[in-house]
């Protein structure tokens, strides 16, 4: 039996027009990515990178091109079928944490499985056990705003893996923080990478990270460049 590719892009075309001006950001890409690969996209601001990342997550939609993630066809999807299956089958960790700042740490992980249709205990036993194993365990009942930069992005990561998606897509997961906490992120991600068997795709100006997973990408005219 051949495999599926968790991702699987072809022809991706994303344009954007302002001012009677086009500029092409993606022409034709083709972007595939086996279950539990890890890859990093690298390369100067303004290439595609988080363009790319933002289609592949189906946040995002291409002029032209098509999307499989599993083998189903992302883009065919009706919307609210398009965010059930993101809901339970993509994680996104970004920059900046974009959690709830009037709610707990608890309550942002348990979020997705909320919203997932899990009842209440069911989310929160599911998000006690993410949180846990990010480094959590103590702060569950701490608000967002009581925690440190390090201490959200892991409420993030947890937030974002809470549901085991098969797919990962990381935005600059590290760019908002010091280098030493930085550092304990991107650990964190690997090691999460190899127990879960997840596909991970981290754009990242940090080449520590880049140099971190299996395979480094760019974006050169608007298609992706194999870099190692």
């Amino acid at each position: 039996m051949v495999e599926v590719p968790c991702i699987e892009a072809k022809g991706l075309v994303r344009r954007f027009t302002a001012d009677d001006h086009t500029l092409t950001i993606l022409s034709g890409l083709d972007f595939t990515a086996p279950a539990g690969q890890s890859v990093a996209v690298v390369g100067a601001s303004g290439i595609g990178k988080s363009t790319l990342l933002h289609i592949l997550g189906a946040l995002d939609k291409p002029d032209s091109g098509e999307l499989h993630i599993n083998g189903q066809d992302v883009f065919a999807m009706q919307d609210a079928q398009l965010s059930r299956f993101r809901n339970r089958n993509v994680g996104f960790v970004f920059q900046f944490h974009h959690l709830l700042p009037g709610f707990t740490a608890l309550e942002n992980a348990a979020m997705p499985a909320r919203i997932s249709g899990l009842n209440a205990k069911q989310a929160k036993e599911k998000a006690e056990a993410m949180l846990e194993r990010v480094g959590m365990s103590h702060r569950l009942n701490h608000r967002i705003g009581e925690l440190s930069g390090g201490e959200q992005q892991r409420v993030a990561v947890a937030r974002a893996l809470i549901m085991d998606p098969p797919l990962l897509l990381a935005d600059e997961p590290t760019g908002n923080l010091d280098v030493k906490t930085g550092a304990l992120i991107h650990e964190l991600l690997c090691e999460l990478n190899q127990e879960k068997k997840m596909t991970m795709v981290v754009v990242t100006h940090n080449m520590q990270l880049a140099e971190m997973m299996q395979r480094q990408v760019t974006v050169s005219e608007g298609k992706l460049i194999l870099e190692q």
